[in-house]
This record gives structure tokens, C-alpha cells and sequence, in this order.
């Protein structure tokens, strides 16, 4: 048999599928952890009787999910790793561009969805997440009119907000989401005062967590979309009719 022949239990239509999922199945059980290595290509290739096409084919599909990252060079070779929230972020954007969303399909599911992660976030939230939101609200205050610490606090707020939800799936389309419909990421540009008005309504929204008021969280989130997509529209009357793009 030559390097490249496949044996008949790998013969298919998807074997650099198949081999993948059978790769993935410790990483994804927790029986290897990110940092650790996984076997070389010709241990691989002796272990699963799979040709070095296959093998090398299945890596990169690991890779593209960001489950391992390919390492060249001496003592290189497949790393295990943590696959990123923005991973996903760039997979949808793509998906959306494709199915030709707008700008204004996003921020609508986000008005659907992050006032649920504020009404959650209300119920679960430790001590410990309401101090990291004040603080963000109090860089925000302290470092009004400068746009890098705008972008920064304002994303790092709506993140902490959906981490104290602890609601892993709603986290995650959330977090995807608000990095497809982020103002700063597509042109908007905020004044001082603005930035000011941006704090106050997060801090609004830190108050109603604080007093672990579900209902008030909801609302207060859910103002803050509304004002955000006002401003949007009123600014920048383009932005909410303009496709998605994966590329800017």
C-alpha cells in the first residue's frame, strides 16, 4: 500500500470528515486541554490507517473550527486550543453576507435577545460581576471623548452582561451578534456627549442588576438598544439598510 492509499475503513465521500470528528472527540471530552500536543502526522496516520492526504486534510478542518492551530518548525505539529467567540463571529457574518442580510436584521435580534441576558444577568449576577460592570461604566465616565476607550468598555460592558446571564448559548450568539452590529466597528462615531448619554444608560442598567430586579433590567436594556438604534438611524440614516460584509 502506498503513503496516500486509504484503507477501506476510511473510504468515503467526507473521510477527512470523519477522521475530524474522530480527532475532535478528546478535545471536545476534555481528555486533552488546550496547550497540549496532539500525535504527529505519521502516528496518525498509523493510528487511524488513514493516508497522509487524509490526515493533513482533517487537521486543517480542526484548524478552520479553532480547535488546534498547526504549528511549523522543529517540536511543531497540531497544538490543541480553545476555539474563540469571534471565530463564530466571522463564520455568521459570512453566512449573513451570503443570505444578504442588513444591518437592521442584526440589531433586531439583538433587541430580541440581550434584554433576556439582562433579565438573567439580574437573577445570577455575583457581587464580584457588578463590581467589574461599575468599573467599566467609571472608565467609561473618566475617559469621556476618547473613541479607544469607548469601543473598549462599551463591547467589554454587553460582554459582562452575558457572562452573568450564565447562559452559554445565548452568550454566544450575543456576543457574535453585538460584534456584527457594533457602531464603532462599522463608521459610528460617538461625541463626548453621547459617550456620556451611552454611561448613564449603562449605569442605569447596573443599578436594576445590583437591586437584582429582573424586570427592570429588561426594560433598562432594552431602552438602551432602542436609544442606540435611534441615534443610528437619525446619524447615519444608511446604516441600517447596508448589507452585512464579512469584509470592510
Amino acid at each position: 500500500m502506498t503513503e496516500t492509499a486509504e484503507p477501506r475503513s476510511w473510504r468515503g465521500p467526507k473521510t477527512s470528515q470523519r477522521l475530524a470528528h474522530a480527532l475532535a472527540q478528546p478535545i471536545l471530552s476534555g481528555a486533552v486541554r488546550p496547550g497540549d500536543r496532539l500525535p504527529n502526522e505519521q502516528d496518525m496516520m498509523a493510528l487511524y490507517g488513514a493516508g497522509r492526504p487524509t490526515v493533513r486534510e482533517a487537521l486543517r478542518l480542526l484548524e478552520a473550527r479553532g480547535l488546534i492551530m498547526l504549528k511549523t518548525g522543529p517540536g511543531g505539529g497540531p497544538i490543541v486550543r480553545r476555539p474563540a467567540k469571534a471565530s463564530l463571529s466571522e463564520a455568521l457574518t459570512l453566512l449573513l453576507q451570503v443570505e444578504g442580510a442588513s444591518f437592521s436584521d442584526v440589531t433586531d435580534a439583538r433587541m430580541a435577545l440581550e434584554p433576556m441576558l439582562a433579565r438573567r444577568a439580574a437573577e445570577r449576577i455575583t457581587d464580584r460581576q457588578i463590581e467589574e460592570l461599575a468599573d467599566s461604566v467609571a472608565k467609561l465616565r473618566a475617559s469621556r471623548g476618547d473613541r479607544e476607550v469607548f469601543a473598549t468598555e462599551n463591547q467589554r460592558f454587553h460582554t459582562l452582561i452575558a457572562e452573568a446571564a450564565q447562559s452559554v448559548v445565548l452568550d454566544v450568539f450575543v456576543s457574535t451578534l453585538k460584534t456584527i452590529a457594533d457602531g464603532v466597528r462599522v463608521g459610528v462615531e460617538y461625541s463626548a456627549r453621547k459617550q456620556a448619554a451611552v454611561a448613564d444608560a449603562h449605569e442605569a442598567i447596573v443599578d436594576a442588576v445590583r437591586a437584582r430586579d429582573p424586570e427592570r433590567a429588561e426594560a433598562a436594556m432594552r431602552d438602551h438598544l432602542v436609544e442606540a438604534e435611534r441615534y443610528w438611524r437619525h446619524r447615519y440614516p444608511e446604516l441600517m439598510t447596508r448589507p452585512v460584509r464579512w469584509t470592510y
